[in-house]
């Protein structure tokens, strides 16, 4: 797959200077991503939640998932949200799991964003989790898939990327994601949630960008 904006690929060598030392450190202060001035979203996540949930798992695309909860509260991210767990900071990262590391780049961020763009940084987690899931078991036969994002380390989360924006968003319309923006968008999530994983210690894995 070739595209303009260009993607990121596994780079183990070289750092990624342009992004993670110019983009990064201010990536949710930009206009379209940042919270409104004076408000948190802390009263609205279980309606914003419940449209994440709904969206992904109520809408045309739920198939195409590896794991469909028949509630909100049998989804353990959003679940996690909507109860306001707090992070284990006594758990050695090397211990930590990949939902347990999908769930905290969420919660890192989501008092940083105004809601619409919390909805997309939440489909784009879970997103990526049923992605994994689902590459993880491809080669097994239906009776024998398993959830293993609560089993596996994150450290080859980086190694995924193309296969989820190429693979398995585009070829599934972006589960309903329809604003070409918001499409747009989750490449820069992509690159951003990579260098937070090698900035927290969670992949030994740099990025480097490919343009077209």
């Amino acid at each position: 797959m070739k595209r303009g904006r260009g993607r990121p690929r596994k780079y183990p060598p070289k750092a990624v200077t342009d992004f993670e030392n110019t983009t990064y450190p201010n990536f949710f202060s930009q206009e379209k991503r940042k919270a409104l001035e004076g408000k948190t979203l802390d009263n609205e996540i279980p309606t914003l939640t419940q449209t994440v949930f709904d969206d992904l798992y109520k809408g045309e695309f739920k198939d195409k998932l590896f794991f469909i909860p028949n509630s909100i509260n049998e989804e353990p991210i959003l679940k996690s949200l909507i109860n306001k767990e707090e992070l284990d900071e006594n758990r050695q990262k090397s211990e930590k799991n990949c939902n347990e590391v999908f769930y905290e780049y969420l919660k890192s961020f989501k008092d940083m964003v105004n809601d619409k763009y919390f909805i997309l940084l939440t489909k784009f987690v879970i997103l990526f989790r049923e992605c994994y899931d689902l590459y993880k078991n491809k080669d097994k036969p239906n009776e024998e898939r398993i959830k293993l994002v609560g089993q596996l380390n994150p450290d080859s989360l980086p190694d995924l990327c193309n296969e989820f924006y190429g693979e398995f968003l585009e070829p599934n319309d972006f589960f309903g994601i329809n604003n070409q923006e918001d499409r747009d968008e989750i490449i820069n999530l992509i690159q951003h949630f990579c260098i937070w994983l090698f900035k927290n210690d969670y992949t030994k894995s740099k990025l480097s960008l490919a343009s077209s």
